[in-house]
Order: structure tokens, then sequence, then C-alpha cells
């Protein structure tokens, strides 16, 4: 769990430093003084990347060049031992493990293990495939460190044969292929770990319908590979659907050539989330589909919570409850406040949490306790 953190030119914060409570810490402000913020910096110390942008400048406070965040990592599993963490991010980035620096980012992320509830969560559900593959990765990546490892080298050699199938006039074909073993060996490793998570997944998250939908409904999740019919009764042998992959990337290169992308691959996956059977991005209200993608999330805090700890997660809460109503609303907040640390965000804090919180008072980028 995060017992501190240091904020330097991050957003709308030029310095701030805060220790936090190993149960809930609650930062209480009206909107716009920077109390998402201060979950955004949480969210990249863990995972190097915001919940809300893709434009590092949008996190440089204003007139700066670069921000430093530092944390203090405290893990009771390993006899309250600290780990420090650094990253500073301007022209370059640069990373630091207990003042060692670090080249990789799997080096580095999830040291802080982060699990978030966030109002733009209904993308999980109602966005694009993508959003979801990016859910299912971040899941991944701080379950499984080598996951990230393979998924890194896979979209290197991804981009680079799609960069040459776009021109396949101006590469042998022996060149464009070279990237085939690797997208191949990696790719199938990938596919493999997210069919097991998926299994897992589903049956967390069915688990959740008894909570979220009392009435009997049923909430499920299953994994579209983007490899499906190279894992369909071998999906637990890696080497067979790594010898399938590698055959059928070299069938279907003319293809390839033609839309001058990669058509198979972990990056065609996909997440089906269905109420009843139904998929919920076509027939569910935004309602069900809101409270089906807190569900998801209370489904992999569970699996997290399984393989890493109670203890050792860090849950980041930025005012979800406004559209829950009383029952739902009381089932999110007893499974929060007895998962571990938690830093909530809104403009008050609401009944439920219990007792045993620290308050915080966020005005115009400073915080203080209140």
């Amino acid at each position: 769990m995060l017992q501190r953190i240091v904020i330097d030119q991050f957003r709308n914060y030029r310095h701030q430093e805060v220790t936090l409570a190993p149960t809930v810490n609650a930062l209480i402000g009206q909107n716009g003084q920077g109390k998402t913020n201060l979950l955004e910096a949480v969210y990249y110390l863990s995972l190097l990347r915001s919940f809300r942008t893709s434009q590092l400048s949008s996190l440089v406070a204003y007139g700066s060049q670069s921000f430093t965040l530092y944390g203090e990592v405290r893990s009771e599993l390993d006899g309250g031992r600290i780990t420090r963490l650094g990253v500073s991010n301007g022209h370059e980035r640069r990373l630091a493990v207990d003042g060692q620096p670090v080249r990789k980012a799997s080096e580095f992320i999830s040291r802080l293990v982060c699990a978030a509830f966030l109002p733009g969560d209904l993308a999980i559900i109602q966005g694009a495939p993508g959003v979801r593959r990016t859910f299912l990765n971040i899941a991944l990546c701080q379950l499984y460190p080598d996951y990230l490892i393979a998924l890194q080298a896979y979209n290197e050699a991804l981009q680079s044969r799609n960069a040459m199938l776009k021109t396949p006039d101006r590469y042998p074909r022996a060149t464009v292929t070279a990237y085939d073993q690797v997208l191949a060996q990696h790719g199938a490793h990938i596919e493999i770990i997210r069919q097991r998570f998926g299994e897992a997944l589903n049956r967390a998250v069915q688990q959740q319908s008894e909570l979220f939908f009392p009435d009997g409904r049923l909430l499920s999740v299953k994994f579209l590979s983007g490899i499906q019919f190279l894992l369909d009764g071998v999906a637990e042998d890696e080497a067979t659907v790594n010898a399938k992959f590698l055959e059928s990337l070299d069938k279907n290169f003319e293809r390839d050539c033609r839309e001058g992308s990669t058509r198979l691959g972990p990056q065609r996956s996909d997440l089906a989330c269905q109420l009843n059977g139904k998929p919920l991005a076509q027939f569910g209200s935004e309602g069900e589909c809101r409270i089906a993608a807190i569900a998801l999330r209370f489904g992999v805090l569970e699996l997290l919570r399984e393989q890493k700890g109670q203890s050792e997660i860090t849950m980041i809460v930025d005012d979800v409850l406004g559209e829950l109503d009383a029952v739902r609303r009381e089932a999110f907040l007893q499974q929060l406040t007895a998962s571990g640390q938690v830093i909530f965000a809104g403009t008050a804090l609401p009944p439920g949490f219990g007792e045993n919180i620290k308050t915080f008072c966020v005005e115009r980028g400073h915080i203080e306790e209140g």
C-alpha cells in the first residue's frame, strides 16, 4: 500500500507531500481543486500512465518542463518493507526503485498495486474493443510481471511488421516475415494468459451479480481471442499455439499485404460483457452498464487480492457512488472498505465508510489534513 507520496509540478500541484493511512483516506473539496489529480498521480506511480489522457504534456504543471513523483510503498507481507519509487517525466522519463535507476518499465510497474474505480469506466462496457484490451492488459500486468515483457515485445514487432506491410513493394518478404517468430512466440503467451484470466474473471464477476443484480440477473464475461481458432482444444499447450500462429501468419501474408496490417493476433481480442446472455453494450441501459463496469472492477480486485494479498492493494475511487441506488451503494462500500487501502475523492464523504477515516481538505492544488 502507498504510505507516502510527494508530487512536484504535476497538474495543479507545485509541491505536495501526503502521508496516507492504511485504511480509508478521503480527499474532500469542491470540483476543480485537484482531488482527481492526486488520484491520477497515484495511478501513474503504479502504472506509468494516466487514466485521463495519453498526452504527457497535460500532466506537467503550467510553466514547467517536467514533473516528478515519489512514493513509499509498504508491504505487510514482506515484514513492513518499504520500497521507494521515483519517476520524473519531461523530455525523457527517468525511473528509480530504492534510489537505483531502472531502464525498463517492467522493472517499475506494479511495485504499487493499484485498483481503480473511475467515472470513465462506463467505456469498459460501451466503448471500443481497444478500451477492453487496455482493461485486460492493466490487470494482467499487475498480476503477472512477465506479461508486460511479452506485450511490449509483441507490440514492437507488430508495429515494425505493419509499417512494412503498408509498402510491401519496398521490402522482401523475408524481411517482413522476420518478425513472425516474435509475434507467434509472444502472441501465444499473451492469448493463453488472457484466456485463463477471462475464465477466472467470469467466475468472479458472476459472484458479483448476486450483490449488484439482486433480482437474479446474471452478469458474465467471455474472452474473445484474436487467435481463437488456434486456441481451441490446445489452449494449455503454448508450443502448439505458437507453431499454429506462425503457420497462420505465413499463410495469410498476401492478405496482410493487401490490407496493410496484420489481421491475426492479440490486437484483435475483445471481452464480451453480457447480462442474462445479452450483450450489455447493445441491450443494456446506461445504469446497467455502469453497474456492470463496477462489478468488473470488483472482479479484478478479487483476483488481485487472491494473488497479492488484501493489505498490498491501494484502491482509488473518484466519486462513482452518485449513480448507485441505496442497495448497490451498500454493496459497493461493504466490499471497498473490507479490501485494504482506499483513497476516495469527492465533494463530501458519503455515509457508509465507517469511522476509521483520514480526511484531507483539497483546495486550489493544496492538501491539508482535515
